[in-house]
């Protein structure tokens, strides 16, 4: 929308995957020439044919690389197709691993290589451009950090909480923790159970533990949720279209995950002035101001979690504080807003 209003015309390439399709069933409503095409599984000609196809001609072309193996063959068809600049929002930071012999060096040669095809990388946080630097020698002069921007203002509506609460069978005088999430290795459930099931239970009667999010492990996290005992303390939302009702009907979010770059549902949980308690790994510490909009604890400690949870939980008015400073820093920071004028002023400086 905002580049509409500056007078560019976008297009929008999209892997044809059935997660994407209500994503790019809303952008086409909003009247967005989205264009959909059949990934390939590893980096071969034909990937790069298929992109071509597409990308070629344009004055600028950004790339949002969170699959490498579509967007490499991607870079390299744009170059082929004499697009005027390239840019890609990088989100692999972390140093290549493979179960090949020589792999992860054959594939960071590959990477390497092709990012020298790109003219611009963003990176979304300042570790993440310390990381691009380090395992993939991306010259600084060639980084640009720009954090990800969320709509704000939407999150100011009038949410019907107590119809979500009964929905999911809570009570008026719980206290909600909610954790958003995909059920995958390293993003903490077994965690947040274990929390859950120790310190914060003796000490928090009324507190529930939402779970939102679908994925390979909900099974297990149930079958973990039921031998610890916890009963209905836990709940699982299953996946959500209305996050920010969820959060609006919670009192504290937790994100117990083992690594990030920035996540996107921290920013959601600030802009609705709601405390956070998150691991202090990746962009994390850079969005949350530990004592002042939320609490920052080490991955894998189930008792640090315990203590944060009942400490924000047990002291409402504090809570309430740093929900506001958590509001006040996504309006500074991350807001749509701030994050499309340094786009839009990169581009124009290319």
């Amino acid at each position: 929308s905002a580049a509409r209003a500056r007078g560019v015309l976008p297009r929008i390439f999209c892997a044809d995957r059935r997660e994407a399709r209500s994503w790019i069933e809303d952008l086409e409503r909003q009247g967005f020439d989205v264009v959909t095409y059949r990934p390939t599984k590893e980096f071969t000609p034909l990937g790069v044919l298929v992109a071509w196809r597409h990308l070629r001609g344009f004055r600028l072309v950004h790339f949002n690389k969170t699959c490498p193996r579509n967007s490499l063959p991607a870079i390299v068809a744009s170059r082929i197709g004499a697009t005027g600049v390239v840019v890609a929002t990088e989100h692999v930071t972390a140093p290549v691993e493979s179960h090949f012999p020589l792999g992860h060096r054959i594939i960071t040669w590959l990477v390497r290589t092709v990012n020298r095809l790109v003219d611009i990388t963003v990176a979304v946080s300042e570790l993440s451009r310390g990381r691009l630097e380090r395992n993939y020698g991306i010259p600084p002069s060639d980084i640009v950090v720009i954090r990800n921007g969320i709509d704000v203002e939407s999150y100011d509506q009038a949410f019907d909480v107590e119809g979500l609460r009964s929905e999911l069978g809570l009570s008026p005088s719980d206290s909600v923790a909610v954790l958003v999430g995909r059920f995958s290795p390293g993003k903490g459930h077994e965690v947040a159970l274990s929390a859950v099931a120790g310190a914060v239970r003796s000490d928090l009667p009324d507190v529930r533990l939402v779970l939102a999010g679908e994925g390979p492990r909900e099974a297990e996290i149930r079958t973990l949720a039921d031998s610890l005992g916890l009963g209905s303390r836990v709940i699982f939302a299953g996946f959500r279209r209305d996050v920010p009702r969820l959060l609006a009907a919670s009192d504290v979010l937790i994100l117990p995950s083992d690594s990030e770059s920035m996540p996107l549902v921290i920013l959601e949980a600030m802009a609705s002035r709601l405390p956070v308690v998150a691991t202090r790994v990746g962009g994390v510490p850079e969005m949350v101001d530990d004592g002042l909009t939320g609490l920052l604890i080490p991955p894998g400690d189930s008792d640090e979690l315990a203590r944060a949870m009942i400490e924000v939980l047990s002291d409402p008015e504090r809570a309430r504080a740093m929900g506001e400073a958590g509001r006040l820093k996504a309006e500074r920071e991350f807001s749509a807003e701030v994050c499309t004028s340094e786009t839009f002023e990169l581009y124009a400086r290319l």
